[in-house]
């Protein structure tokens, strides 16, 4: 592709010698990866400033240099830095987004995107929408927390959601293996720092917000504007679905052009939420029954008059909240009469008889089993005669394990055992949310594991305390703490009786912990490190057969 092609009518300005003969063969932010006739993204990063490899880029022939400052200039020396076109614009990161999309031909215009965001509930809500088309013959990718599915294979994730070149590869891809649609975890990070900031959207889902990310965002309010990006890049033939219950739904919807699909739950009495009343199109689930394994509930909304009553074999109320959400979502977007302009490819008979058969992602809610024996716990966990049920799960914010954690007790027996917490909080990130988790843990739990989660370069005591402020006096006899988190799991799960329900939180689907590197103080190690692999051991050792 042309230069002059890629940077027509976008807000860029060259510097120096034209554009319009240069052959662009690829694009990238990696001097490393770079190969004769790249473009070369060199800006301003958290760690590094791209500028600084320059003159590598150029000594491996890239043709073309993007810089976020419009007065830099190419040292004049080396033949291989001599002919390269050197650009810049006034926003440069969302000009890299715009760069990459057009690069790779655009491929957000032949997919409709359901994009998700939220402190809680993106990853499986993203989760549900992927199954849901898929099972009803809709070819659909996914980019989130767990898994990146291109349509031709699926990879775990290294972030919520990739840098925006990484970004338009992925969805290229998708096209090139068949997809027309693609369900992504939008973060507030890839918004506020735009990498989203080229991709079309056809929807965007918002589920809740609490705290988290202050570190990046400092304030909630600075957290729920880069929420409200998503809203706001919404066209008007596209639809925002939010959830009416949380408070930040109007900022979400405030500066939004799109129609609004107003969510709501009712009965959802082990949360602590009551159902409510919204104004305009309405998409509601009332929970006629729940039991250990899922709740039924029965659908309205903006596809007929009718009612539907749906059996989800999803755990927790909150999951009724993102199974909602999802059906809501692609109703809009691919149901007769829709906002995705096509003639409709389902109907919402169709979404209620394949919402009967989802499961949620790894490491929500995640029941683990141990091989042999057979029988099950009070909670639905099926972990084997004589054993407690363990679940895994992601929650590492105080509401997402307040939620958690009233969802299990809710579906325990009453007087049938104890709920174990195993917990931490990891370092580097937001410290004021640790003693919130500490009390909330504490608040309703009967037994507490205080642990490691990924301390990263900080004193894992040190987190461990802040944790324990939150704990109030009366409360610390039920608290253990034990720093090693697998010695912390293999004590909660040793020490659980049979009808007990032990919940280990924080890290969900992660394979790995990130630790303090002991021989150089500020860096951190990385190891593999499984939740689920350390509670089926530690079942095993304790299993009677």
């Amino acid at each position: 592709m042309l230069l002059s092609d890629l940077l027509s009518g976008l807000d860029a300005r060259v510097i120096g010698a034209a554009a319009s003969s240069v052959a662009i063969t690829d694009i990238t932010e990696d001097s490393r990866a770079v190969v004769p006739g790249s473009l070369f993204i060199a800006r301003q990063g958290e760690k590094s400033d791209g500028k600084a490899f320059i003159p590598q880029a150029l000594g491996a022939g890239a043709a073309a240099v993007l810089v976020d400052d419009p007065e830099f200039r190419l040292p004049a020396v080396g033949d291989g830095r001599r002919g390269a076109v050197v650009f810049s614009g006034p926003d440069p990161a969302l000009l890299t987004a715009q760069l990459g999309e057009r690069f790779y031909g655009s491929p957000t215009s032949k997919l409709r995107v359901l994009g998700v965001t939220g402190t809680n509930g993106k990853t499986t809500t993203t989760f549900l929408m992927h199954q849901m088309l898929n099972a009803l013959g809709i070819r659909c990718g996914l980019v989130g927390t767990v898994v990146i599915d291109d349509g031709t294979s699926v990879v775990p994730a290294s972030l919520t959601t990739p840098p925006s070149l990484e970004l338009s590869r992925t969805f290229a891809r998708m096209v090139g293996a068949g997809c027309t649609a693609a369900a992504i975890e939008v973060s507030s990070h890839s918004l506020h720092q735009k990498r989203v900031g080229a991709v079309r959207f056809s929807a965007g889902v918002f589920t809740n917000l609490t705290q988290d990310h202050l570190d990046y965002h400092k304030t909630m309010d600075d957290y729920a504007a880069a929420k409200a990006v998503l809203f706001e890049m919404l066209p008007e033939s596209g639809t925002a679905v939010v959830n009416v219950q949380d408070p930040w739904h109007s900022r979400m919807v405030r500066d939004c052009k799109a129609p609004v699909v107003r969510c709501i739950v009712d009965e959802l009495g082990a949360l602590g939420i009551t159902g409510g009343t919204a104004a305009g199109t309405v998409a509601r689930a009332r929970v006629v029954s729940r039991d250990p394994s899922g709740s039924t509930i029965e659908l309205s909304g903006p596809w007929d008059a009718g009612r539907r009553r749906v059996r989800l074999p999803l755990i927790g109320a909150f999951n009724v909240f993102n199974a909602l959400n999802a059906i809501a979502a692609v109703h809009a977007v691919f149901a007769a009469g829709g906002r995705g302009g096509e003639s409709g490819e389902v109907t919402i008979d169709d979404l209620c008889r394949v919402a009967e058969r989802l499961s949620p992602p790894p490491g929500r809610m995640q029941a683990v089993e141990v091989a042999g024996g057979g029988g099950g716990g009070e909670a639905g966990g099926g972990r084997g005669v004589g054993l407690p049920s363990v679940f895994v799960d992601y929650a590492h914010t105080d509401d997402a394990l307040k939620t958690v954690l009233a969802v299990v007790r809710g579906s325990m027996t009453p007087g049938a055992g104890r709920l174990w917490c195993v917990f931490g909080c990891g370092g580097d990130r937001d410290t004021s949310k640790r003693p919130k988790m500490g009390r909330a843990a504490a608040g309703l739990a009967d037994r507490v594991v205080v642990t490691s989660d990924n301390p990263r370069t900080e004193d894992p005591g040190s987190i461990i305390e802040m944790i324990r402020s939150g704990i109030d006096a009366a409360a610390g006899p039920k608290v253990i703490v034990e720093p090693d988190r697998e010695r912390a799991i293999h004590l909660a799960i040793r020490e659980a009786g049979p009808g007990d329900v032990v919940v280990v939180a924080g890290k969900g689907h992660e394979d790995y912990q990130i630790l303090p590197d002991p021989e150089h103080p500020g860096k951190t190690i990385k190891r593999h490190f499984d939740d689920r692999e350390i509670v089926r051991e530690a079942l095993r050792l304790r299993a009677p057969w």
